[in-house]
């Protein structure tokens, strides 16, 4: 029983730690984001041109949903990350500090689409079973 209680958590390690995802934007000014989930809970990521980031915050991470953050408070930005594993869309939204006062005193005319990114992503490591 324990051996197979060992061999189980190994697999799912592996399994973790092997699921890279490659998320890609219409617009061909915005570089590939690539995401790759720890065991340490946070998300190693890396921006096509400015290379690897500071690790983000794993919220969520179920066979449909990955979804992560960034881990320091910034004055200047939250960021969320939410991929759907199933479609392989992901939606990032930025919180700067202005949004935020704009949202707080209820402003009719905040456009959403300056908060909200949609990426298309492609698991390009999950592992073999």
């Amino acid at each position: 029983m324990r051996l197979l209680l060992c061999v189980l958590s190994i697999a799912a390690s592996t399994s973790l730690s092997a699921e890279t995802w490659v998320c890609r934007h219409d617009d061909p000014e915005r570089e590939n984001l690539t995401f790759l989930p720890q065991n340490d809970g946070t998300v190693a990521w890396k921006h096509q041109k400015l290379g690897s980031l500071d690790p983000l915050k794993l919220i969520v991470n179920s066979d449909g949903l990955l979804t992560m953050s960034t881990q320091r408070v910034n004055i200047l930005y939250s960021r969320f990350f939410h991929l759907d594993k199933f479609s392989g869309r992901m939606g990032e939204t930025t919180f700067r500090s202005s949004t935020l006062r704009r949202l707080a005193e209820k402003d009719p005319k905040l456009n959403w689409n300056t908060v909200t990114t949609l990426w298309q992503c492609e698991n390009g490591g999950k592992a073999k079973k």
